[in-house]
């Protein structure tokens, strides 16, 4: 089936296609390799790779912002077909900025209620008053936008585009200046049950690749405009190089609910229990959650520990290591199918004589588990 639709005075047919479809785009930026992109209606796809690269310009494109040629459509509608394009205001989207760009002389709450005025998919307001809480808003609701922080800047310019709730939500390094903790512990578990309740889909950019391991199921990649999607996340980040990533090196895992009680979750990863504490998201038995560990919370031992505070103890599999440059040592472990890094001393690889192929134990506490 193909569908008639306006476009900047013409009649233009697109294939049915539901979701993002990028064909031979093209801006001065990246004149010798041209942008080819098909994303589904909804879903969390990550953006990343070296700066200046062209990630930015993407997006510009995509919203309308920067003069390209080429094909561009979403959802049965054409935005653009060669030099002719929709304008930004009438694409079913919105982009959003490392800079906030907030609209001065207004409040907080002023910002808030115009996108939520403005809004194809408004929110309930209940639902509006826990994202406000959440994202620790509410006290600042009657303060100017000129009297914000950097960090509360970004968070209401976050929360502004989600109660908006466009189809395509476009984001560009929009948790830069905000406390790291905060954003791994509280906001992404935020975001990603928003986005699992309200199916979008949602282009995210960042440097950090913990925020994308976070929220995205796969990741765009850009590194001197050549543009390489999607790809899975362990692609990704064998791109990163993990070697190199020093003391924010995490790792991705993913594991089944069993309960949820007085905040301490209980997971299983292939038949092996893990706890985590301090949950922000909610989770219902039988579904995956995913969270972060980071290669400093690990230490290992050669047999299993006997009781301990420690709550985790996962059975692993040493596969690799690298030398990292301060003198430690990067450890590569397998564990019911997923790679998870270490870093020890190398006084302590040397006592326990460590060996690739050989099983150990690792153990971390159930606050390591980030992203829950």
């Amino acid at each position: 089936m193909e569908i008639s639709l306006p476009l900047s005075g013409t009649t233009t047919t697109v294939p049915d296609s539901t979701g993002l479809s990028v064909q031979r785009l093209v801006t001065s930026f990246n004149a010798a390799t041209p942008w080819q992109l098909r994303l589904p209606a909804s879903g969390v796809f990550g953006l990343t790779g070296p700066s200046g690269g062209g990630k930015s310009t993407l997006l510009a494109a995509l919203a309308g912002q920067r003069r390209c040629r080429g094909k561009i459509s979403f959802a049965n509608t054409a935005w653009q077909r060669g030099r002719r394009a929709l304008s930004t205001h009438r694409r079913a989207l919105s982009l959003g900025f490392q800079d906030s760009r907030l609209f001065a002389g207004q409040s907080v709450a002023d910002n808030l209620a115009l996108a939520r005025r403005y809004s194809r998919r408004p929110l309930p307001g209940e639902e509006c008053d826990q994202l406000l809480t959440a994202f620790g808003i509410a006290p600042l609701l009657h303060q100017p936008v000129e009297l914000l922080s950097g960090g509360e800047a970004q968070r209401v310019a976050l929360l502004r585009q989600l109660f908006h709730n466009a189809p395509l939500q476009l984001f560009d390094e929009p948790l830069s200046a905000v406390d790291r903790n905060q954003v791994l512990r509280h906001l992404l578990p935020t975001l990603r049950d928003f986005w699992a309740r309200h199916p979008t889909l949602v282009i995210w950019t960042s440097h950090d690749f913990d925020e994308i391991q976070l929220l995205a199921q796969q990741c765009l990649w850009m590194a001197s405009a050549d543009l390489s999607a999607p790809l899975s996340l362990a692609e990704a980040a064998r791109l990163l190089d993990f070697g190199t990533l020093g003391e924010s090196c995490h790792s991705r895992i993913e594991a089944r609910v069993e309960s949820l009680h007085h905040g301490l979750l209980s997971l299983d990863l292939g038949g092996v229990p893990l706890f985590g504490d301090r949950v922000a998201g909610h989770y219902r038995k039988g579904e995956t959650a995913t969270f972060l560990l980071q290669a400093g919370d690990i230490s290992l031992s050669l047999e299993e520990p006997g009781p301990s505070s420690i709550l985790n103890c996962l059975p692993v599999t040493l596969a690799g290591k690298q030398n990292l440059a301060d003198g430690r040592i990067r450890l590569q472990l397998t564990a019911a199918g997923q790679m998870l890094y270490a870093d020890i001393s190398r006084l302590s690889y040397e006592r326990l004589q460590l060996r690739r192929g050989k099983g150990y134990f690792a153990q971390f506490k159930a606050g390591s588990l980030l992203g829950l």
